[in-house]
């Protein structure tokens, strides 16, 4: 080998770099997120078992094609040092695609052990991918970046130094999209919300209501009342007004106003409202539902009953059905809705006299 003409892969460099010890490391790291999967998440859903099965299955072919590569590598590396093997450029560029390889390993590896984590800390809540995307990208970043220094000897400062007036102009470009990708970041930590809870985002007099059904790098899915997709960027979900319906083990209060003639009995009037709304399928019993006097007026009393639900998407129905309840045992009881009174009354010194109208 001319000397004057190095090599564009170094293989020394790749063998010190292809030892037996990352292969056992690489091995032992799949064998340990495989049992953090059967012992820890067995009580995972049905959907996020198939989606770690998925992911294991992935792993292990890329873990297989790192083992054929690396076996090819040492037979060609063995058979050169016995004079009768391939040329050291042929065992470079297979020792350069066992690396590579087993970087990919090793990246897919880290994505299972933080989906299991993730996992873990989110039993009921969905995982957003972003953060593990996020994560996934860093990491490859990195390891780009380690093998840019370690085997082809780029020194990294001066070539970021360098591109500083690129990275600017790539900067300006992407403003929206980085925006929204470093929003997405801050929610995750800020955690206002997660994948299945139900928000009402409200900004500049709109106000958009859903459930969550994504978090990604760029914005947020939900699922609106009428089953829409809902893709709202995460810059305007950081600046938004965020109501969440879901919040940990507390049901979600909804109420109904009646309107009841003043000759109605009170405390009859409570009872029955409470025992109808009490009766309603998809209302809670505990909490039981509440009636109390919201309002006076010449025609009326406001009689409002507050209950509790546990799926904001079911609110509509329940609300009709508590309507429909309420009104059937009013009727049974013997009540009649109350109606608008005028009364008109004669000017004076005109004949005349008073009378009611009721609407």
């Amino acid at each position: 080998m001319n000397p004057k003409n190095p090599p564009l892969i170094p293989l020394a460099r790749i063998e010190s770099l292809l030892s037996p010890e990352p292969v056992f490391v690489l091995a032992g790291l799949a064998l340990v997120a495989w049992l953090i999967y059967k012992i820890f998440l067995r009580a995972a859903s049905a959907e996020r078992h198939r989606n770690l099965k998925r992911h294991f299955l992935n792993m292990l072919a890329h873990l297989t094609v790192f083992g054929v590569l690396y076996l090819g590598y040492s037979v060609s590396l063995r058979a050169a040092d016995l004079g009768n093997g391939p040329s050291d450029v042929l065992t470079s560029y297979l020792g350069l695609a066992t690396l590579v390889s087993g970087a990919i390993v090793f990246v897919k590896i880290s994505r299972i052990i933080l989906f299991e984590y993730l996992f873990l800390g989110h039993m009921r809540e969905g995982v957003p991918l972003l953060i593990v995307n996020l994560f996934a990208l860093l990491l490859s970043v990195g390891i780009a970046g380690w093998f840019a220094t370690e085997i082809f000897g780029i020194k990294l400062g001066p070539v970021l130094a360098t591109s500083a007036v690129f990275s600017l102009i790539l900067g300006l470009a992407l403003q929206d999209t980085l925006g929204n990708l470093f929003a997405g970041v801050a929610l995750q930590l800020d955690k206002p919300y997660e994948i299945g809870d139900w928000i009402e985002v409200s900004q500049g007099g709109q106000t958009w209501v859903g459930q969550v059904e994504e978090i990604s790098w760029r914005a947020t899915t939900l699922i609106g009342l009428f089953d829409e997709f809902l893709i709202l960027p995460n810059r305007l979900m950081s600046g938004s007004e965020i109501s969440n319906f879901t919040a940990r083990g507390a049901p979600i209060w909804r109420s109904q106003a009646f309107r009841i003639p003043y000759a109605a009995d009170l405390n009859t009037t409570k009872e029955i409202i409470a025992r109808a709304v009490a009766q309603v399928d998809g209302v809670r019993t505990n909490p039981s539902p509440i009636v109390w006097i919201r309002e006076t007026t010449e025609s009326w009393l406001v009689f409002r009953c507050s209950y509790t639900i546990d799926d904001y998407s079911h609110q509509f129905r329940v609300g009709s059905n508590v309507i429909t309840a309420v009104v059937e045992a009013l009727k049974q009881s013997g009540f009649a809705a109350a109606a608008n009174r005028i009364q008109l009354v004669a000017e004076p010194g005109q004949p005349g006299h008073t009378r009611e109208i009721r609407l």
